[in-house]
């Protein structure tokens, strides 16, 4: 894994949540993942990492599965970017949270399986150079595979489908019955992802195994392996200048000291000219002469 990324406390405001790349799911099929307590996080957060001094999106690889259905959401770095993190998570609910993950840029791979139909949605996730230190930057997506009722017969939830782990994955139609071929950069996220689906009672990450993500031009993300990683906030800049609610309240505290020392002087203005007539005055005054006899 490439170096971790801490999010300090004093990040500028509040995360922004993400979301708007989830694939729509029928009220029927959410009532059975929620009776079944299969939770799919698909959503991503906008946060600052002190670490590397720019912002990030942090999202949670989650899901699982029963016997009828199964909904899975995994992410995924672009190759050669640093800002990567990852960590695995057990939690005592299986079909839940797995891993916790963050980079500059993500590949969200989410699929809906029931029986043996499957959805599968692919974006690519980045964010461009915002414009200060306290100002969010805004998150940018682009749709890299999108298809429904995709085919696979054999059922992998049975017992002995692990020497097939990764190797199988469905098979998506156009109506007119034109294959629909998933870019070869995707297979091996397709394949672990077809295999989470079909995990029952999942409790183990799919994803963190795998390779980072490597697109071609023929993809349109040239632009993105361009950001200099450091870009969003300025060299000179840290997390300890960021504006913060203390911050705030030094500098009222210094605004009405300055405002007490601006009264005393004018109090003290209006004194001194007194004073300095009467010197000025007492100067002034003709000294006595003496008289010789």
């Amino acid at each position: 894994m490439a170096a971790g990324s801490s999010h300090s406390d004093s990040r500028p405001g509040k995360p922004m949540v993400v979301r708007g790349f989830a694939i729509q799911i029928r009220p029927s099929e959410w009532e059975e993942m929620r009776t079944a307590g299969i939770v799919a996080r698909v959503r991503m957060k906008v946060d600052f990492s002190s670490t590397h001094r720019r912002f990030v999106l942090c999202a949670e690889e989650s899901g699982g599965a029963t016997v009828n259905i199964g909904h899975y959401c995994g992410f995924l770095p672009l190759a050669g970017d640093p800002t990567f993190f990852a960590r695995p998570v057990t939690l005592a609910m299986p079909n839940t949270v797995h891993a916790d993950v963050s980079a500059a840029s993500l590949v969200s791979v989410e699929m809906l399986r029931y029986g043996t139909t499957y959805t599968l949605n692919i974006f690519l996730h980045w964010l461009t150079a915002s414009t200060g230190p306290d100002v969010l930057p805004v998150h940018r997506q682009k749709l890299l595979f999108s298809a429904s009722r995709g085919v696979l017969s054999q059922p992998l939830w049975q017992d002995g489908k692990t020497a097939q782990v990764g190797a199988l994955i469905p098979a998506f139609y156009r109506r007119t019955g034109d294959p629909l071929l998933i870019p070869s950069a995707l297979h091996e996220v397709v394949g672990a992802i077809t295999d989470a689906v079909c995990c029952v009672g999942c409790r183990k990450t799919h994803f963190l195994a795998l390779k980072p993500v490597t697109l071609t031009e023929g993809l349109g993300v040239s632009r993105i392996h361009q950001l200099n990683p450091r870009a969003t906030v300025p060299a000179v800049a840290s997390a300890a200048t960021l504006p913060t609610v203390q911050a705030g309240k030094n500098k009222k505290r210094r605004d009405r000291r300055k405002a007490k020392q601006m009264i005393a002087r004018q109090t003290t203005d209006a004194v001194l000219p007194k004073a300095t007539e009467a010197v000025a005055g007492a100067l002034e005054a003709p000294r006595l002469q003496e008289v010789t006899p």
